[in-house]
């Protein structure tokens, strides 16, 4: 596992219960006194993965550009977040229920309801794929039947979120045109007071409906929400419990927690799982709610509150929070009320949730049937590739790193290649494994010239491969089988070398002799600048400069001996100038004895200057260093 991604998942699980154990102490604040206008109360913004995703997506098909990749390859990426993202929270949820029962005798109700939004925070891992574990095993979803799995999953999730969204608005239509304004000035002046004491900043109406059943608000944002009450008589105490709960879930933005929870039953959509997990979250939402309004309330306020429970059971539609949603959760709920018992804040519980979440998400990839390399790789490149490079890492002894091999059997090499079975992975992360690795570049040419690569790196169990023009940036394989490597290294010959080595930049090496001088001391490179190289495409002149030892200081010299690599092509010249500009002369190769410099006896800078020859070009360059003579060191030193 990815030392980096558990550290990351700790400090995420860290921030999340701290967070966590912050918004609970910003709640508890309400017993003593106001919120401050506008402070929310949620662990995170419940919308944030469903918004991620289709910016991502909509992007995607808009600007695909931004991803590298056409939209095809954009749809497949997309769809394979999806597809890791369904496995996870499926998984997650199916845990989380079995847990629940215990979860709910250890743990605060607000706890467990964080519990089911803590895979909101997934978004990170779909942005972030480098930060995905890798994974443990693959699932196979054949070819053939991956475009109709998920047009029907596509299908499905649009049909449910159609449905939910449509269900909503519905719901909201129909209150907003028979339901009355509540005109009562006594009560108004009591839900005014509440939203002001829960930091609420914007006015929220409250109609009267007849057909609703339970109180309830309607609505995602603040500027849209409406309280919705039935036609009832109601005590001003029980007013205040009302209202004191559809505020909680007013500052904890529980009616977004609702779409989100929507979100993962329409990407469930045919997991029962799904659906039971929605409605044990919900039941969570009003569980906790409950909690925090009855928190420190005598056994007179606790059966006050069961008898407004009993007397209000309704059904919650839409992305609405009500009092009292579902009959079948009621007798829980008025066991919570009337015996609260002592739990555990459940901040832990909460974080090692998230560590957990992101530690594992990504254990389970998504990947094809067998195929041949011919048909998933090669098949899809440019005709008429050839064998360019190859290079191969930890070949016979891990410590020998990426070395490039110049005498190989092409056809043999392709060969083997294009039987080997694979399976393209669809969604999930696998890292090219530690050990012998092969490194080949297929180029495509067109006059002469190359216009495109396809490349291919094989390791033991894993093949990665890049595919121009096929829009889908790179692909990950599964290697079914053991790799010969025996005999792929029978098809390599080390000996050959290499027919175009690459340019080395001419250098200059010094080393002094004199009264402070000592042959055996390691020689100094100069700095250097080429003016100009010369080649068979022409004369061109580079940017650029070395950084080598700008010289020494503070000894008697009196000769340096140059050592160029290579020599110098047809003689070169020294320039010697005082460091105080004072004095200056030039010798030539000609005059010295063999490459042996006299040094002038004052402090000064020396400047070579030849042409050299590596290869086809030429370079014409200077070199440059400087010799501080210890007999005038306060020039040098204030120079």
């Amino acid at each position: 596992m990815n030392a980096w991604l558990v550290l990351f998942a700790l400090f995420v699980g860290g921030v999340t219960a701290r967070a966590f154990s912050g918004r609970r102490e910003l709640e508890d604040q309400l017993q003593y006194g106001p919120l401050k206008p506008g402070h929310k109360t949620y662990l995170i913004e419940p919308l944030m993965l469903p918004l991620y995703i289709l910016v991502v997506l909509g992007m995607g098909l808009v600007v695909p550009a931004v991803f590298w990749m056409d939209r095809r390859g954009v749809f497949h990426l997309v769809a394979g977040q999806l597809g890791l993202l369904f496995l996870h929270i499926s998984a997650y949820y199916a845990l989380l229920l079995l847990l629940l029962p215990l979860l709910r005798r250890v743990i605060s109700a607000r706890a467990c309801a964080a519990l089911w939004l803590t895979p909101t925070f997934l978004y990170v891992m779909t942005y972030q794929p480098n930060l995905q574990r890798t994974a443990l095993a693959a699932l196979p979803l054949p070819r053939p039947l991956l475009l109709p799995a998920l047009a029907l999953w596509a299908l499905g999730f649009v049909g449910v979120v159609g449905w939910q969204v449509l269900s909503h608005l519905s719901l909201r239509r129909t209150l907003l045109r028979t339901g009355q304004p509540l005109e009562d000035p006594e009560v108004l002046r009591q839900w005014n007071m509440e939203c002001r004491r829960h930091g609420v900043k914007r006015d929220i109406p409250i109609l009267v409906w007849p057909q609703v059943g339970t109180p309830m608000t309607v609505g995602c944002f603040e500027r849209t929400m409406v309280l919705a009450l039935p036609r009832a008589s109601y005590s001003p105490k029980e007013r205040e419990l009302i209202f004191r709960h559809e505020l909680r879930h007013i500052i904890r933005c529980d009616s977004r927690t609702k779409v989100f929870l929507g979100f993962c039953a329409a990407m469930c959509w045919f997991n029962p799982l799904g659906w039971l997990a929605c409605r044990r979250a919900a039941e969570d939402l009003e569980l906790s709610c409950d909690e925090a309004v009855l928190e420190g309330a005598d056994e007179g306020t606790r059966k006050e509150y069961a008898l407004l429970l009993l007397n209000s059971a309704g059904t919650g539609r839409g992305y609405t929070t009500c009092l009292s949603a579902a009959a079948g959760s009621l007798r829980y709920r008025l066991k919570r009320v009337m015996k609260p018992g002592r739990r555990l804040a459940g901040s832990l519980a909460v974080g090692v949730s998230m560590f957990a979440l992101f530690v594992t998400f990504g254990s389970v990839a998504l990947a094809d049937s067998p195929a041949s390399a011919r048909e998933l790789i090669f098949d899809r490149a440019p005709q008429g590739i050839t064998l360019d490079r190859v290079t191969v890492d930890s070949w016979h002894e891990p410590e020998e790193k990426y070395q490039d091999v110049f005498g190989y059997d092409a056809g043999a090499i392709t060969e083997y290649l294009v039987s080997l079975p694979l399976r393209q992975v669809y969604a999930g992360r696998y890292e090219l494994k530690e050990g012998r690795q092969l490194w080949l570049d297929y180029m495509e040419q067109a006059d002469g010239e190359d216009v495109s690569r396809t490349y291919i790196i094989l390791s033991d169990g894993v093949l990665t491969a890049g595919i121009p023009y096929d829009g889908q940036g790179d692909l990950t394989f599964l290697v079914d089988g053991e790799i010969d490597w025996d005999y792929l290294d029978s098809l390599l010959d080390f000996t050959v070398p290499d027919p175009d080595p690459p340019r080395s930049r001419p250098e200059l090496q010094l080393s002094f002799d004199g009264p402070d001088g000592n042959p055996q001391d390691p020689p100094l490179s100069a700095m250097s600048r080429v003016w100009s190289i010369t080649d068979a495409q022409g004369t061109r002149v580079p940017d650029d400069e070395s950084f080598g030892v700008g010289g020494t200081f503070g000894r008697t010299l009196t000769k340096a001996v140059l050592m160029f690599s290579p020599s110098p092509y047809d003689g070169y010249t020294v320039t010697v100038e005082r460091w105080d500009g004072s004095e200056r002369y030039t010798l030539s190769s000609q005059e010295l004895e063999g490459d042996l410099l006299p040094l002038a006896p004052y402090s000064a800078h020396y400047t070579v200057r030849g042409e050299f020859a590596v290869g086809d070009a030429l370079y014409d360059m200077d070199f440059y260093f400087d010799i501080g003579q210890q007999a005038d060191q306060e020039v040098w030193q204030t120079g």
